[in-house]
């Protein structure tokens, strides 16, 4: 037979991340509950539950708040939420971690639920950037979301760097790329693309 104890009860509440409500002082009204400790909330109005990752709590709710998007929390606990940094980004409430940018676009700005897309004349070859890179001479990138620029080549060889104008048949006055592709670090081959 088991009989819970006092110690035996704490232990468990100890182990299992909830802890019991504080009990009302003596000479305080019936039915008031107490509140729960910041990082926490009422759960059941019975025990202080540890807020759970992707939410807030301020001890003093019985539910715990969402982050909104552009925000995230990874941690349990948590009284506030973290701000997505440029080049990442969350569209949806309650996200315990951020996302990178695909390939193809870019955030420049912190606390968005969203990435632009590379224009026409741009591309971003890697992800969780907050940059764009301009087309290279001789290189084109005619759609959106571009990854990788085109080579220009056959009866239509020549571009205007960071132009959305594409490959054309008639010679440009700048000196023609041999490659076109960011380094290891992201860095542009060309012209880098801010805000």
């Amino acid at each position: 037979m088991f009989f819970a104890t006092p110690f035996i009860s704490a232990a468990l509440m100890m182990l299992t991340g909830v802890t019991a409500l504080p009990q009302p002082e003596a000479g305080g009204l019936m039915g008031r509950q107490s509140s729960c400790p910041s990082g926490s909330y009422q759960y059941n109005q019975t025990a202080c539950v540890a807020c759970p990752a992707g939410n807030t709590c301020n001890g003093g709710s019985d539910t715990p708040q969402p982050c909104d998007t552009g925000l995230y929390q990874p941690n349990t606990g948590s009284t506030s939420c973290m701000q997505t940094q440029p080049g990442f980004f969350t569209n949806q409430r309650g996200s315990t971690t951020p996302f990178a940018c695909p390939a193809g676009s870019y955030q420049p700005y912190a606390r968005q639920a969203f990435c632009y897309g590379a224009p026409k004349g741009r591309f971003q070859q890697q992800s969780g950037k907050s940059f764009l890179c301009a087309t290279c001479c001789g290189w084109a990138a005619m759609d959106t979301n571009n990854v990788n620029p085109v080579n220009c080549t056959g009866s239509t060889p020549y571009a205007w760097p960071n132009s959305g104008d594409g490959c054309i048949s008639s010679p440009t006055s700048c000196t023609r790329a041999a490659t076109c592709s960011q380094a290891a670090d992201g860095t542009c081959p060309g012209e880098t693309i801010r805000g």
